[in-house]
């Protein structure tokens, strides 16, 4: 007796099982989050599009990740997904080089922007504590614009600001994405300008090599 094609399949990993159940589960609870690539790749091809060199966008970017590592101690939305926090951690840093490098205050002030675009990207998509600890509740703003096409077509904006108290939970175990499909599209199409300018440089830089060794 032959095999159906279902009974042929080979069944997922554990760990693959775990992660999409763990995914769903953040989902219902309203803990679903931006992957670290969008974080990442949003303050980098905005930097980039203001002229700021590509090394030194780099590790600027970077600062948009420091929200997650909360999730080294198997926390996620903690105290480090508080503005408060974030200025607390960052303004020493402000201070020192304003007045022993007043020169590297404009890239600290760049990190605290690419940090804070995390926790904007966060309170758009779940609860995020914002104001913690001056405010005991995690903020959630809700935004959409549903569209109905029938007999008589509509569009429905809504707005919410969801609120509930702030709890610090931590997992057993921690499965999330670095990014996915939807992300890496999204990224691409961030970076588009930025890959552009950069092919037009090498072509124009290409052309004066071919000019210079023609005459």
């Amino acid at each position: 007796m032959f095999k159906s094609f279902s009974e042929l399949k080979r069944p997922k990993p554990t760990w693959r099982k775990n992660a999409e159940h763990y995914r769903k589960l953040w989902k219902l609870k309203g803990l679903d989050s931006v992957e670290p690539l969008v974080h990442f790749v949003l303050p980098f091809a905005a930097l980039m599009l203001v002229g700021v060199e590509a090394k030194r966008a780099l590790p600027i970017s970077l600062a948009a990740l420091l929200p997650d590592l909360d999730a080294l101690f198997l926390v996620h939305r903690s105290i480090s997904h508080s503005i408060l926090v974030v200025l607390a951690v960052i303004a020493p840093f402000l201070l020192l080089t304003h007045k022993f490098k007043p020169r590297l205050q404009g890239y600290g002030l760049l990190a605290l922007m690419a940090a804070a675009s995390h926790l904007a990207l966060d309170l758009f998509t779940s609860y995020t504590p914002i104001l913690w600890p001056l405010y005991g509740y995690s903020v959630w703003v809700q935004t959409e614009l549903v569209t109905h096409f029938g007999s008589s077509p509509s569009f429905v904006p809504i707005a919410r600001l969801l609120a509930k108290p702030t709890t610090f939970q931590q997992f057993q175990s921690f499965d999330a994405p670095l990014f996915t499909g939807e992300g890496f599209i999204i990224s691409v199409v961030l970076l588009m300008p930025v890959l552009l300018k950069g092919f037009k440089a090498l072509w124009q830089r290409a052309w004066r090599f071919r000019v210079s060794m023609s005459d």
